[in-house]
């Protein structure tokens, strides 16, 4: 047989290493999901920016193609000037395409012929001073035009790109006679001393073409990017989102971007990270030095807080679920152990009753069985048994009508009648009928009764036996106090102006009550020292069903001390 302690200790085990596994085991799952999610999740990122990087890298080979487009078409023109009046070709040409930003013409000893003045000569004279390209410097063979034509189709954006490079070709050929156009359509190589060379003046970049004709001297043009870059951005994807984004970045700050780039710039423009490009791919160091094409995707925070969110999540479910199941545990035990104790209880209290009711009814029995034998001296001694078996006859009334009222009460089923009561009379009539009782216990009856009547609602057996399960208590535990008082009087409505009461005061001179414990000698079962009521009979249940009734009247029975010595019990009635 286990004893309770085991059965704890036992209990808990059985709830505690089962539901502590199951947590543990969901954990270890929870960090495999989170490690397969991350791994997802580094997937996905690797691919998108595998992504972003071929395309970043298509737009710049495109750019790289439309510049050396240009360049090819402009030399072609280059390479048409007149030896008769070059100046005033160059002059038309530069009024006349808008690729050309500025044209010029050196002598052999390095003098500027041309512009006569102007930003352009500025800087002309400049890259005079430093040093000509074209002195001794190998042409730069511009990019083929069939190049894009054999390169896979990866992109939906070669249709535009080969769009836009017709175009420019065909600015670029505007003032080409027809000999040129055959010559270049035949690709007939361009004479060793010409080339193209990019110049940075500062943050400023200059884009030379120049040729030595057979008239000597030098002629060049430079190219008005200003007029490429405001191309570029038709090489820019249309198709894109907020999450991928591309642009082109030049020198001095310059930058292409498509609609979506700035949504895109403007969107994370919010964010307290700095935006960083995911991607960067310069382009060719002889078109354009120092320009790239860039491309941005929504990547930052890593992979971490997919898995992470979701690990944190989980864990936190599962640490309810395990709570839960502890508390629900834990609930049942308590639950169980309460139902155990009331169990008990009942089994005490039905030992306890039954044998409370044996006393009266075996007194009874006897002074009965005397009575009908006629075995008494005389008509005094009769009377002495005949007040005995009315005394135990009420005792054994007492005992049914507070068990009863115990079942009522716990099942919710008992009924009051009200009705208007003088409550002054009431107690006399109940007090004088069990003060002989009492004088036999050895307690003096005091009674403090206002002289008129004092109404109240009341239901008379629910009154009569909390007064009487007060008095029994006060036989029971104070009887060495030597009296008990009653007293009646109106309460106060209080200070929210209610109704008046009425209030009925018990008290006695026995040891009194803790403090502590004023308020549990009103539970069911519950008696204040198993030594002080070890020789007392009695189940725990008067003043709990004195209590009951108090509030099923309206009212409400509480325990003060009584002044100088002794418990006092107050019932407020309405």
């Amino acid at each position: 047989m286990l004893t309770p302690l085991r059965r704890l200790t036992l209990f808990w085990l059985l709830l505690l290493l089962p539901t502590l596994a199951v947590g543990a085991g969901a954990l270890v799952l929870l960090r495999r999901e989170q490690s397969r999610l991350d791994e997802r999740a580094r997937t996905a990122a690797e691919a998108s920016r595998a992504a972003i990087e071929a395309r970043a890298r298509l737009i710049a080979e495109n750019v790289e193609l439309l510049v050396g487009d240009v360049q090819g078409g402009l030399m072609a023109t280059l390479n048409d000037a007149p030896a008769a009046n070059p100046d005033a070709f160059l002059d038309d040409w530069e009024r006349s395409n808008p690729l050309v930003r500025a044209t010029f013409r050196v002598a052999r000893d390095d003098r500027v012929l041309r512009p006569a003045g102007g930003d352009t000569r500025t800087w002309l004279a400049a890259l005079v001073a430093a040093g000509p390209p074209w002195r001794g410097v190998a042409r730069d063979e511009p990019e083929s035009a069939s190049y894009l034509s054999q390169r896979k189709d990866i992109s939906s954006n070669v249709a535009q790109t080969q769009n836009l490079r017709n175009a420019l070709q065909s600015e670029a050929r505007q003032n080409a006679g027809p000999d040129t156009l055959k010559k270049q359509a035949a690709q007939a190589s361009v004479p060793e001393s010409s080339g193209w060379v990019p110049w940075r003046n500062g943050d400023a970049l200059h884009l030379i073409g120049w040729r030595h004709p057979a008239f000597g001297g030098v002629i060049g043009v430079e190219v008005n990017l200003a007029t490429i870059t405001a191309r570029l951005g038709d090489l820019l994807p249309r198709d894109g989102n907020l999450a991928d984004a591309f642009a082109i970045r030049g020198v001095g700050g310059a930058t292409v971007q498509s609609k979506v780039y700035a949504s895109a710039e403007s969107s994370y423009a919010s964010r307290s990270s700095p935006k960083v490009p995911l991607v960067s791919i310069p382009i060719a160091a002889n078109l354009l030095p120092g320009w790239e094409v860039v491309g941005f995707g929504r990547m930052e925070g890593g992979t971490r807080g997919v898995g992470g969110g979701f690990f944190l999540a989980g864990a936190l479910l599962v640490g309810i679920f395990v709570v839960a199941i502890l508390s629900g545990g834990s609930l049942l035990l308590w639950q169980a152990r309460r139902s155990e104790a009331e169990a008990a209880q009942k089994t005490s209290f039905v030992a306890n009753v039954s044998h409370e009711f044996k006393t009266p009814l075996t007194t009874i029995r006897l002074y009965s069985e005397l009575l009908e034998q006629g075995r008494v001296r005389d008509a005094a001694q009769s009377g002495d048994y005949l007040r005995t078996i009315g005394r135990e006859t009420q005792r054994l009334a007492r005992l049914v009508n507070n068990a009863l009222d115990f079942s009522r009460l716990e099942q919710g089923r008992k009924i009051f009648a009200h009705e208007q009561v003088d409550l002054t009379a009431e107690l006399t009539r109940l007090l004088d009928t069990h003060a002989p009782r009492l004088a036999e216990s050895g307690l003096a009856l005091r009674r403090e009764l206002p002289e008129g009547p004092v109404m109240g609602s009341i239901d008379r057996d629910a009154f009569e036996q909390i007064v009487l399960n007060v008095v029994d208590n006060a036989v029971k535990y104070a009887a060495e106090g030597g009296e008990v008082n009653v007293a009646l009087a109106a309460a106060g409505g209080g200070a929210s102006g209610g109704r008046r009461g009425v209030e009925v005061r018990i008290g006695d001179r026995g040891p009194g009550v803790p403090g502590e414990l004023r308020e549990r000698i009103f539970e069911k079962f519950y008696r204040v020292d198993d030594a002080l009521t070890a020789e007392r009979s009695g189940a725990g249940l008067g003043l709990s069903i004195a209590r009951q009734l108090a509030r099923g009247l309206g009212g409400e029975l509480r325990c003060e001390a009584r002044q100088g010595r002794g418990a006092e019990f107050v019932l407020e009635l309405p």
